[in-house]
């Protein structure tokens, strides 16, 4: 926007100084064209009062040398008919085209006192002439050949100092231009970038009050806005997590009654509505406990934006993501047994058994235990295979299962809060698990990619940022 706005700005300063030069340089050129003009048909007339004057050969002899001493000292051509009689000086050819019109409208009692408008790219000489007489008939006419040299030569001078005035001016007007447009627009950019710095990163940023008052009072404005909405933001996330901690006292409190219930109801009728609310506390629990992993999962997303999202991420460290895979594998034998999956885990992949990436072995740990446990849950009894695969710069974690997998429309949305598949609903669950798996991956600086491949399942690639000196040690094992 300010190079656009500078462009217009300039190219306005520039051709009002353009057009004002371009004035400036005609009124040289008609200013000294009238200068010589004038002083040449001075000497005319002089020459015209001495030619009416001449009576004898000591009249004509006094009239040439005066000729041949102007035109030596100005270096122009004198032609001056006097009746019969013709004297001539300087370079000036009476045999001209243009000498003989002139001579012949002077016959005919028409002066030519007119010099073309002189520029640096005029020719070089102009004619003017004058004729006398009497008042019945013409006596002889003075012409003169006036050479333009001396007055092209300071028009070009002139020009030029012109020209560069105007180049000076104009590279004045484009800075003045510049400084202005950045002190009008560089507010306006901190502006934008506040903007997008906090949709990005939902933290404000104090803009410096800077540019024409109603700018600064936007400032202002801005910097209220950011710190509310930053405000509203943390607060509703605050809600959540106390409001999800809160309740854990009364629902802990409500199964206790429960239990001490059921135990006073024994075998009695009554016992299946019991078991009814005993599932929903525990829907609820289900429902709390995933509330409060997201809402920490967003937080450690939110605390690396507000530090820069192209950083790399804080409080991270080197793990080794094929020590924590192997520890969730065994660690989900169990529930593996009780569903008929297969857990298989293939670390032959160069380098993959020692490959180091930096993120939080607590919530790498998390990422991988979400994911089994929805495999667990929407594809029991089939095989699921797990595989680190090693790039220059990032790892990949792959957990390909073989169950129905999604649709592409689904895959876009999976990562939302709450959503679940419409043929999974029965199925115990939050509808939180992929948002949080989401957010996790993100905060650790890493990428995550769902797809369903053409032999059917769900892959779920975990790509984390390789950690430095990772290759060496590797090599070094």
């Amino acid at each position: 926007m300010r190079l656009r706005v500078l462009g217009v700005l300039g190219s306005l300063l520039c051709l009002i100084a353009i057009i004002l030069s371009l004035l400036l340089l005609q009124s040289i050129s008609r200013n000294t064209t009238q200068d010589v003009q004038l002083s040449r048909l001075a000497a005319v007339n002089r020459f015209v009062e001495l030619s009416t004057y001449v009576q004898d050969a000591t009249d004509r002899q006094e009239l040439q040398l005066e000729m041949e001493a102007y035109s030596d000292l100005f270096d122009e051509g004198l032609l001056i008919s006097v009746g019969a009689l013709r004297f001539s000086s300087g370079g000036i050819d009476p045999l001209d085209a243009e000498v003989i019109d002139v001579q012949r409208r002077a016959a005919l009692n028409l002066d030519q006192a007119e010099i073309p408008r002189i520029s640096p790219f005029s020719k070089g000489s102009a004619l003017i002439s004058r004729p006398f007489g009497n008042s019945t008939q013409v006596l002889g006419s003075v012409i003169m050949e006036v050479n333009l040299d001396a007055a092209r030569s300071q028009i070009l001078k002139s020009w030029v100092i012109v020209v560069l005035v105007t180049s000076s001016v104009c590279a004045g007007l484009l800075l003045m231009a510049e400084r202005l447009s950045a002190w009008v627009l560089r507010p306006i950019s901190r502006l934008a970038e506040g903007v997008s710095k906090l949709a990005a990163t939902q933290t404000p940023t104090t803009l410096q009050e800077a540019g024409p008052p109603e700018l600064r009072a936007l400032s202002r404005s801005f910097d209220q806005m950011a710190q509310s909405v930053t405000d509203s933001l943390n607060q509703q996330r605050e809600l959540i997590a106390e409001t999800s901690h809160q309740l854990r006292n009364p629902i802990a409190a409500l199964r206790l009654r429960v239990d001490l219930l059921k135990m006073r109801l024994g075998e009695q009728p009554h016992q299946g509505g019991v078991a009814e609310v005993e599932r929903e506390l525990e829907r609820v629990e289900l429902l709390l406990d995933g509330v409060l992993r997201l809402a920490s999962a967003e937080h450690r997303l939110s605390e690396r934006s507000a530090h820069n999202m192209a950083a790399p991420a804080s409080g991270l460290e080197p793990v080794i993501p094929a020590q924590l895979l192997t520890d969730e594998v065994e660690r989900h034998i169990e529930r593996s047994r009780e569903t008929g999956t297969v857990l298989s885990l293939d670390l032959s992949f160069p380098e993959s058994r020692t490959a180091q990436v930096d993120c939080n072995g607590f919530e790498l740990r998390q990422i991988i235990s979400e994911i089994l446990e929805n495999t667990f849950k929407y594809a029991p009894g089939q095989p699921v295979d797990l595989s680190i695969e090693v790039h220059a710069a990032t790892v990949d974690l792959v957990i390909l299962d073989h169950g129905p997998g999604l649709s592409d429309t689904q895959l876009s949305i999976v990562r939302d809060r709450f959503w679940r598949a419409e043929e999974s609903r029965q199925l115990p669950g939050t509808g939180l698990g992929m948002a949080i798996v989401d957010r996790l991956v993100r905060a650790n600086g890493g990428e995550l990619f769902l797809a369903s491949p053409p032999g059917g399942g769900l892959s779920v690639v975990i790509r984390l940022v390789k950690a430095l000196g990772s290759d060496v040690e590797g090599s070094h094992a």
